[in-house]
């Protein structure tokens, strides 16, 4: 049985509207993504500044960067340890390899949610290339009054999942040289 005109203009826009939600949710998971490329690149300039530190010698000046480009002009002291957040806002006094350590453990957990989440977008911009297959397809049908072509390839799902506390960027030349 053939869908009147009505009802196939309500499925448009049903699609439509997924079609949108689905792109919404690549684009969150991109900024995601971004996020966590940004917290990947903090964490390598500290372990490569503890490392340059360790082999500074007592009283010898130093450019201590403070973030945001800026650096402090500072005199090494005998102590080598830094102080590193351990979870839950504390931190502490550690060894430079020991902190050194914590980061690299840090930057593996990051970089395999990174992984994850821009595997997810991924995922949704397939999903929203095929909604938006089917909604061409349906104003073919509309138009013409024929049968939309079903496209190929797996059908496209409704995400509801949420993605807090992650965040997603489009994948960059940048970003695969990050993940060498």
């Amino acid at each position: 049985m053939a869908k009147s005109r009505a009802d196939l203009e309500g499925d448009i826009q049903n699609m439509l509207s997924l079609l949108q939600n689905t792109r919404d949710q690549a684009e969150e998971l991109r900024t995601q993504g971004e996020l966590l490329r940004i917290s990947l690149e903090e964490h390598r300039t500290a372990i490569e500044t503890l490392e340059a530190y360790k082999d500074v010698k007592e009283g010898e000046e130093v450019l201590v960067p403070v973030g945001a480009n800026a650096y402090l002009f500072a005199n090494s002291s005998a102590t080598k340890s830094a102080v590193t957040e351990l979870g839950a806002g504390l931190s502490a006094q550690l060894p430079i390899e020991v902190a050194v350590e914590k980061l690299r453990k840090r930057i593996e957990k990051i970089d395999a949610s990174r992984k994850k989440i821009l595997e997810g977008g991924a995922r949704l911009e397939e999903s929203a290339a095929s909604l938006e297959q089917q909604v061409q397809g349906m104003y073919q049908q509309l138009q013409t009054g024929q049968a939309p072509q079903r496209p190929q390839g797996r059908a496209p799902q409704e995400s509801s999942h949420s993605h807090a506390g992650h965040s997603h960027a489009a994948k960059s030349k940048k970003d695969d040289d990050d993940e060498d």
